[in-house]
């Protein structure tokens, strides 16, 4: 049977930075991510924090205290959301924030708290893969060539989309989760079999327009794992 890892990439925008003042959670954005391919699945909700939006806050993520009026508590989604999330591994930038503002609101309603233990920060990650430079979202989806077109405000569901992007990125790209799955399928074959196609050998060179295609591909790929053989 086929081992699917299933991660959840989060978000939240809030009314402030310190909860300890009495700032809430305004918006939540989940993105469910299967061998690190999103599935479409997200979790997205406002949420009324029943207090006001200071306007720093407000030119930040955009949304006004007029918008959020008719949206649901956290108490009305509480169970939808770690539902969503279930015992799977989230996947957040600087997480001790979000974690501190969802812990916060969980333990308001009794609930069990979020261990940060099942939790991957990104932005460790970041600074320790690219020493000195900017580790912030945008700056990462930059270093990546991740467009940011969309991105007028900071915004829970749309920051978890691009965050899921960024964190393939810095994880080692796609192809890395694929070959190690499929080595570790391998160390195993007594239990995975897989399953070969025919394939019918050329027996002729490729095009012009067919390498110079091949090389477009390659340069889009960020550090290949057949680049140390080739060095």
């Amino acid at each position: 049977m086929e081992n699917k890892l299933r991660e959840i990439v989060l978000d939240t925008e809030t009314t402030g930075l310190d909860i300890e003042s009495g700032h809430r959670i305004i918006e939540i954005g989940c993105v469910e991510l299967i061998n690190r391919i999103p599935t479409g699945k997200v979790f997205h909700q406002y949420l009324n924090p029943e207090r006001d939006i200071p306007y720093h806050s407000f030119k930040i993520h955009g949304i006004s205290e007029g918008f959020l009026e008719d949206k649901p508590l956290f108490s009305d989604v509480v169970l939808e959301f770690l539902d969503f999330i279930s015992s799977d591994i989230l996947i957040i930038h600087n997480a001790e924030f979000d974690i501190k503002f969802l812990n916060m609101e969980l333990d308001k309603l009794n609930v069990g708290l979020i261990s940060l233990d099942r939790v991957l920060d990104t932005l460790p990650l970041a600074r320790k893969k690219f020493a000195g430079s900017p580790a912030s979202l945008s700056a990462l989806c930059k270093r990546f060539d991740i467009s940011l077109e969309d991105r007028e405000f900071h915004g829970a569901l749309i920051d978890a989309q691009l965050l899921a992007k960024v964190y393939v990125e810095l994880t080692g790209g796609l192809q890395t989760f694929l070959f190690d799955n499929r080595c570790e399928q391998d160390s195993n074959a007594t239990v995975t079999q897989h399953k070969t196609r025919n394939l019918t050998c050329r027996k002729y060179l490729p095009s012009n327009e067919e390498i110079n295609e091949h090389r477009k591909l390659l340069d889009k790929i960020n550090s290949p794992l057949w680049k140390k053989y080739i060095e």
